[in-house]
């Protein structure tokens, strides 16, 4: 068995096997993307950016007149990742690419943003997220920016086919550090107008962020955007800040998991943080956390998003286009209902989330897992840096009004209804089976409330209000994963007890 496309790139554990990542195996899906990208450009082409700055290039800046393909190559900082880089660069070069080799390990999203704003032909991120320790992976961008989508067979056929040995390297030269043009132009979104921006300097020198990059490559590029937007109080997880492939701290490093922001939840009481931001490994998605009644608690990401969504589509001058999946929380399509916003609503995973309007580009789209695109025109993937700098500059805001981020996801619940929810995970060796056993002998009652198929899951209602349960199996990850969210009065008892009896029905399936 080789290696396959999922929701989110190729992801496996590194050894010698076809099924995990190493170099011969990169060497294959380099030249397979390298065809592909090459194919694509043929029957697609597409202008290239003029404003390449003249010290970039390999030997020498970019050209209009020069014909060759151009890719970038970026990655994070687990075992192999700089290994695997190097020979995703190299195999591009000696296809004739103009290849920009990031020379350090970053945010995943700089990849995307930097095909985006060249209009390069592709770009490749070698980077396994949230995944343990002992896993890598290989997430491709095409010529939109966005995530690989409609090629995946075609290239995973190409594989198939390629000897390593016969596929050719030249050696490829680092380019310049990225990162500081990118934090320009992510900074450039939370930009205060002139007539407020001593108020907003003020709100932002004075609202407290503690912050933690998981062991990630997010810590530095964090900091010194949220330095640039002007916060001064920021107070990093120093033990979890560095990048460190053995992930000492967490067991498995997803800021979705109440165990990996435990030092980030001390780490804000011990400083007083009005907010907590937490990054996966590859920064690309952002946890939020904040003060309620006292205490600090991690949003979910069902409602983070819908919550920022009101902030940043707040007078915008045309209709709103965003989108989300099926699986995220009913509060953005009501919302957006309700707004004159259009809704759109597309299978897990941010390759199918922004490609959900075709060849236009979002306005805002998320999905449960804490992934957020706040800035798709920058963007158009997921960006947990450009998401933490929109919660904490609307967050300073709030503060100097006394308000705060829960102040406003009550102020939706009391307009929309009061949406909870939860997600389950049920780890097995075949996640296929387990979903496929639930859909030909789904539940008939769910904590006592009658449940019929409907809209790609199963919902039912009570006095109380409604119930709905969904359920598939990653794809990134060997487990089955259900959500389970009740819309009505805010009976988290009813939730509780939703929850264990889908965690018990799938565990005796």
């Amino acid at each position: 068995m080789s290696l396959s496309f999922g929701t989110a790139g190729m992801r496996a554990p590194i050894g010698p096997a076809e099924h995990q990542m190493n170099v011969r195996q990169v060497t294959r899906i380099s030249a397979a993307v390298a065809a592909w990208l090459a194919q694509q450009a043929a029957s697609h082409p597409h202008p290239h950016a003029q404003n390449f700055p003249e010290e970039q290039g390999i030997g020498m800046a970019f050209r209009e007149e020069d014909p060759a393909l151009r890719v970038v190559v970026g990655y994070d900082g687990r075992y192999g990742s700089h290994a695997f880089a190097t020979t995703a660069a190299e195999v591009f070069a000696g296809f004739g690419f103009e290849v920009l080799l990031f020379p350090t390990a970053t945010p995943t999203q700089l990849v995307p943003w930097l095909v985006r704003k060249w209009g390069l032909d592709g770009g490749v991120q070698i980077t396994a997220s949230h995944n343990p320790s002992a896993e890598n992976g290989y997430k491709l961008y095409t010529s939109s920016g966005r995530q690989l989508r409609d090629g995946a067979d075609a290239i995973e056929e190409m594989i198939n086919t390629i000897e390593p040995e016969s596929v050719p390297r030249v050696t490829v030269r680092p380019c310049n550090d990225m990162v500081r043009r990118y934090i320009d132009d992510v900074v450039d979104v939370v930009h205060p107008g002139q007539a407020d921006l001593l108020r907003a300097n003020s709100d932002r020198a004075n609202i407290r962020i503690a912050m933690t990059a998981m062991h990630g490559v997010g810590g530095r590029t964090l900091a010194s955007a949220l330095q640039a937007a002007g916060f001064a109080q920021v107070f990093p997880v120093m033990s979890q800040h560095y990048p460190d492939p053995t992930f000492p701290s967490v067991d498995f490093p997803n800021p979705e998991e109440p165990a990996a922001v435990r030092q980030l939840l001390e780490r804000g009481e011990e400083v007083q943080a009005d907010v907590l931001i937490a990054l996966d490994p590859d920064a690309d998605r952002c946890a939020v956390g904040v003060r309620d009644r006292g205490e600090l608690r991690m949003l979910r990401g069902d409602e983070t998003g819908p919550l920022l969504a009101t902030r940043l589509l707040q007078g915008c001058e045309h209709t709103p286009v965003v989108a989300s999946t099926v699986v995220s929380s009913r509060l953005l399509p009501t919302i957006a209902a309700d707004r004159g916003w259009r809704y759109l609503e597309t299978p897990t995973g941010f390759k199918n989330i922004c490609a959900a309007a075709g060849e236009t580009t979002l306005d805002y789209a998320y999905e449960e897992a804490v992934g957020i695109a706040p800035a798709p025109w920058l963007v158009d993937d997921k960006d947990g840096i450009a998401t933490a700098l929109a919660v904490c500059s609307w967050a300073a805001e709030l503060k100097g009004q006394g308000l705060t981020l829960i102040d406003e996801l009550r102020s939706l619940h009391r307009q929309y209804g009061f949406f909870i929810g939860e997600q389950v995970a049920v780890r097995t060796t075949d996640p296929a089976a387990l979903v496929a056993l639930w859909k030909e002998n789904p539940p008939t009652s769910i904590a006592g409330i009658a449940m019929e198929h409907k809209d790609h899951g199963l919902v039912g209602s009570s006095d109380e209000g409604q119930l709905r349960v969904m359920v598939r199996a990653s794809g990134t990850e060997p487990k089955v994963k259900a959500y389970v969210e009740f819309q009505g009065g805010g009976s988290e008892a009813l939730l509780a007890r939703a929850i264990a009896d889908v965690e018990r029905q799938l565990h005796h399936m």
